[in-house]
């Protein structure tokens, strides 16, 4: 019997009802400071200048209530009618032209919607002290203005609007971004370090420096060759430059050294087939999700067991994309501790990375365990 791991999609409705209620403090501090700021700078700017509001008795008054309720719409607007859409269909996801259209197809009706609000507000009894219906400005003996009416100043403010939404998307998909990259790097960061406590643990030292010792009477070349594999292992996690992807050539260059080592220690009970396909090998990976998976299939399936056992690695291209497997055998359960963080992080850096265009399987029967790795190309 086989057994697929497979995640339950959300509706959309609940996905948007998260996005409205969950959000991080620096957001509303950050949503806050802008509503304000907004109120203060046309206050400030429009203030010292003017010196009639036509419709209004206090002028003031008028000119403070209306940037307030203007500024409670542009928040409401982006909390409600963008983050959500921009959290659903473009955090995280590859997008094409089309969808970016529809976005700003979006943007122009959210930003009527929100003119057209500002409107009616105007012909509420509790709105009337902010019923503007002109403005005028003085220089020396110069007066001049413009009527807020027509259908002129109702398409100015609409794409005035659409402007401002159109930035405030930019910068918080930019920032959902820079987020995800850095959150990348530090789950990288955090990846290189346990697999090199891992490897430099006495338990793993000892079982190589062992296997090394005996070679040197049987095969000196060999010992040798298994000293250079155990050196350009630890060169690579110390010195390799920091990145969030490799090449399948680059890994399966760093998952040699460490499967020739491992082979040394455990002899006969590992058998291994590799089938790389050539067109694969320069496509892009999470850097170390090989290396991990072999770990995972060695430590868990093949070490455990008195018999021996067998590692496959293969990787095919297929019509839109690529699959690279790793199934090992299963006989005796293994007596470590395995909490699947390894490919938890795995499957989230698969997400962070390549969104919608990858995936992660899992199957596992009474004689095997494979992970099975979807790419793009």
């Amino acid at each position: 019997m086989t057994t697929t791991t497979t995640n339950p999609p959300r509706s959309i409705a609940a996905q948007w009802r998260q996005s409205l209620v969950h959000a991080s403090p620096a957001y509303w501090a950050i949503q806050f400071i802008v509503a304000v700021s907004s109120v203060l700078f046309l206050w400030s700017t429009l203030a010292p200048t003017m010196t009639l509001l036509e419709g209004a008795t206090d002028p003031m008054v008028a000119l403070t209530i209306r940037s307030t309720i203007d500024a409670m719409l542009f928040f409401a607007a982006t909390h409600v009618g963008i983050r959500p859409l921009l959290r659903i269909a473009y955090v995280r996801q590859t997008p094409d032209w089309r969808a970016w259209l529809g976005l700003a197809g979006w943007l122009i009706v959210l930003a009527a919607i929100t003119v057209g609000l500002g409107a009616l507000i105007e012909l509420l009894e509790l709105a009337k002290v902010s019923g503007i219906s002109a403005i005028r400005f003085q220089a020396g003996d110069n007066t001049f203005g413009m009527a807020l009416q027509g259908r002129l100043l109702y398409l100015i403010a609409i794409f005035n609007l659409f402007a401002a939404y159109a930035i405030w998307a930019a910068i918080y998909l930019g920032y959902k971004a820079l987020q995800g990259r850095r959150r990348l790097q530090t789950q990288l960061r955090e990846a290189r370090l346990r697999q090199l406590t891992h490897q430099l643990s006495p338990h793993f030292l000892f079982n190589t420096f062992n296997s090394i010792r005996g070679l040197i009477f049987e095969d000196q070349q060999r010992a040798a060759q298994l000293v250079t594999q155990l050196s350009e292992l630890f060169r690579v996690h110390l010195q390799h430059e920091l990145r969030t992807e490799q090449t399948l050539e680059e890994e399966w260059h760093l998952a040699q050294c460490y499967l020739d080592i491992e082979a040394a220690r455990l002899e006969a009970r590992l058998r291994r087939y590799v089938e790389l396909d050539p067109v694969c090998l320069p496509r892009k990976i999470p850097a170390l999700s090989l290396l991990c998976l072999m770990e995972n299939a060695i430590k868990h399936g093949i070490a455990p067991n008195r018999e021996p056992g067998w590692l496959r690695i293969s990787a095919r291209p297929l019509m839109a994309g690529w699959v690279l497997e790793v199934s090992n055998s299963i006989g005796d359960a293994s007596t470590l501790p395995s909490h699947g963080t390894g490919l938890a992080n795995l499957r989230e850096r698969l997400q962070l990375g390549f969104a919608e265009r990858a995936q992660l399987q899992v199957e596992s029967s009474a004689e095997r365990f494979m992970v099975r790795l979807t790419l793009p190309n």
